[in-house]
């Protein structure tokens, strides 16, 4: 009996080991996101901002930060639920629902050099709570020295014509003298500054008389400093020794110019060839910005430019007045390479397309390779098939009029542009690997025996199933663990009462209560019936000379009491 229930209780922990491995789900891969810097260019001094963006599916980001104290100083931010402390900063944010989360730091710059802003520590879980797979970023702030004008007012040539200077020039004389002829009436000065930002003045050279005449030459510093250099021009007298020339007048009396104001240097930017063009410091009146962007202000060598940033991609893009081989208009604009790129319209069945460069972030799908090559007259970085000498179509990361970012098909044979099935517009550009990344179907994965199963049924469907499952084992255990309390109750029963039948019948022979032949025949038979029944099959051979019970008589007779009885009865 014991052997029984030790199997039973065997099987039963192997059925429910069973039941778990089968309603234990093997874990999907995290997904992923990125933690990306912007890259600020500023001046000590100046107040910046560091934008933040974590891209991906994401429900709660907390990122974590440390800074430099003696390179920056935290004025504000955007943190969230996050705050600052010393010089670490934590930001921390959370969606409705899931996608992109953006912060948001300002800085006061305190001395020249480069720092860094490490991103030193994240927690970023998705719509499920589960951690994702993080690709952390930093950002690297690059300080430049307070601008200082120049102050070098010297010239690096100087001479007249008609005439020679003596002494021969030489920056740092400023004292000069030149003979010329009676019919010499004015004399032309040329004059160039050392510096090209200083400005250069000249007076006294026209209407000469007979003599001496100061011709001055005035070099202005970007600073503002002058230097003066002079020469003394002789003109000869006529032969009847009379002033035939012209009166000039007197150097005390000659007006000195009105200083001019000095002009802010231009910020300058590269286009693809080379072409370095100013970025316009106000937009032209009637020019708007492109559709799908807000204009916005960068702070640029300390100065503020005008520019349209877009509202989700975060492309950036500034106003050249352009010339004969650029037009004028918006180009997307680099903020670390100062380069720009012209907002290429490429025509496509339901309108038009702006080509736009992948972003870095994107993940790149399997079977793809990023590369650079020329598309709608620029150069353009394209997803291109694997393994494939002339590929019929590229993947090209594209806006279209309203100003909606996704990732479009361009065939190369028909030359027409569609949008590409993983991607929506109006998405971040991380939506073709979110939607990888989306175990939708791949169908429900577990591990059976340590063997990984996968099925076609979707997670809603499993989990349904899961739990009837897991109900029917726990009704089934209750029913189990029910009938062996009965069966072992029941068997105490037995027990208990045979036990009780023996006391008795201990108890008649032991008080000498007569029993009959018949009852102790049937308390044999009762008792020895399991043992008989066994064999029934064999015959012994002492069976053969006993009699039937038919043939037993017995007869009872008083015995007479022993004379030892009498006396003790006497």
């Amino acid at each position: 009996m014991k052997k029984f229930f030790a199997s039973k209780w065997i099987a039963l922990v192997m059925a429910l080991t069973l039941v778990l491995s089968l309603t234990t789900p093997q874990g999907h891969a995290a997904q992923s996101c990125t933690v990306t810097f912007s890259d600020p260019t500023v001046t000590v001094g100046q107040t910046f901002t560091v934008n933040v963006r974590v891209t991906g599916a994401v429900a709660i980001a907390t990122v974590k930060v440390n800074y430099d104290s003696s390179y920056l100083q935290y004025v504000s931010g955007d943190l969230g639920y996050g705050y600052p402390s010393g010089n670490v900063i934590v930001m921390d944010k959370e969606n409705a629902g899931t996608g992109n989360i953006s912060f948001s730091m300002t800085f006061k710059a305190l001395k020249a050099g480069k720092t860094t802003i490490n991103n030193y520590e994240n927690s970023i879980v998705d719509g499920n709570g589960d951690p994702m797979n993080i690709t952390p970023g930093w950002s690297t702030v690059t300080i430049n020295a307070p601008y200082t004008a120049s102050g070098n007012n010297n010239l690096s040539s100087l001479s007249i014509s008609p005439g020679t200077l003596s002494p021969g020039f030489s920056a740092g004389t400023t004292s000069y003298s030149a003979s010329v002829s009676n019919s010499t009436t004015s004399v032309a000065v040329s004059a160039k500054a050392a510096d090209g930002k200083a400005k250069v003045a000249v007076w006294g050279n026209t209407g000469l008389s007979v003599g001496n005449n100061t011709v001055t030459v005035q070099v202005t510093a970007e600073n503002g400093s002058k230097k003066t250099y002079t020469i003394t021009v002789n003109r000869a007298a006529g032969s009847t020794g009379g002033n035939t020339g012209g009166n000039a007048p007197a150097p005390d009396d000659t007006p000195s110019p009105s200083p001019t104001a000095t002009p802010e240097p231009q910020v300058t930017v590269t286009l693809p060839d080379d072409t370095q063009l100013p970025v316009s410091n106000q937009l032209p009146e009637g020019v708007s910005v492109p559709a799908g962007f807000e204009q916005s202000q960068l702070e640029v060598d300390g100065q503020t430019l005008p520019t349209a940033v877009h509202q989700d991609g975060g492309l950036v893009a500034v106003y050249l007045a352009g010339d004969e081989g650029h037009p004028a208009g918006f180009y997307f604009y680099n903020e670390k390479t100062r380069e720009v790129q012209a907002m290429t319209p490429v025509a496509m069945s339901t309108g038009k397309l702006t080509l736009v460069d992948l972003p870095q972030e994107l993940v790149v799908p399997q079977g793809y390779t990023s590369t650079l090559m020329e598309l709608g007259g620029q150069q353009h970085t394209l997803l291109v098939p694997d393994d494939t000498e002339e590929p019929n179509h590229y993947i090209v990361y594209a806006m279209d009029e309203e100003g909606k970012l996704g990732l479009y098909l361009y065939d190369v044979e028909q030359e027409t542009f569609q949008r590409y099935q993983f991607t929506q517009l109006g998405d971040a550009p991380l939506v073709l690997a979110e939607m990888e990344e989306q175990p939708q179907n791949e169908g429900f994965v577990f591990t059976l025996f340590g063997h990984e199963i996968r099925t076609g049924w979707s997670n809603s469907a499993m989990s349904y199933l899961l739990v009837g499952v897991t109900a029917l084992a726990v009704v089934l255990l209750v029913a189990v663990i029910v009938l062996v309390v009965c069966l072992v109750k029941a068997r105490k029963a037995l027990h208990l009462a045979w036990m009780r039948q023996e006391e008795e019948r201990q108890r008649r022979i032991i008080q000498g209560t007569c029993l009959s032949v018949d009852e102790i025949l049937a308390e044999h038979t009762s008792r020895n019936a399991p043992m008989l029944e066994d064999r029934d099959s064999r015959t012994l051979p002492s069976q053969t000379q006993q009699p039937t019970p038919e043939t037993i008589e017995v007869s009872w007779q008083e015995a007479e009491p022993s004379q030892e009885d009498q006396e003790d009865n006497i």
